[in-house]
């Protein structure tokens, strides 16, 4: 039996609060969601404003790339920097975990880039 004063006593009360929070929330927002189908709910919405040319509008791959860039190399930066903040704190094996993400995250950084350079980024 779980005693009130340890640890994972709390954490799954927190869990149990946690689940009990996120399908109060999900039966309310499915019991106040509005049901009926109509013209203004299928209309597109754009800030308010009157959506020029049809519901279904093609995007150029150039916005693919750039959402590539950013999201791989952010990623990366993010890492890069906590690793390199604390690098004298760490000892080797911390820092072969940081080499062996790196290495998993260069197939991404290589598709970004060629992506990118087909394109014309």
């Amino acid at each position: 039996m779980l005693a009130p004063d340890s640890g994972p006593f709390w954490f799954l009360v927190f869990f149990m609060l946690l689940a009990a929070t996120g399908a109060g929330l999900l039966l309310l927002a499915m019991r106040l969601a509005p049901r009926g189908r109509g013209l203004l709910k299928e209309e597109t919405y754009e800030s308010g404003q009157v959506p020029p040319g049809g519901k279904r509008v093609r995007l150029a791959m150039q916005y693919f790339s750039f959402l590539l860039l950013f999201l791989v190399f952010d990623v990366v930066a993010m890492f890069l920097f906590a690793w390199g903040f604390s690098f004298f704190g760490y000892g080797q094996l911390q820092s072969a975990y940081m080499v062996l993400l790196l290495l998993f995250l260069l197939p991404p950084i290589y598709l970004t880039l060629r992506v990118a350079r087909n394109v014309g980024v």
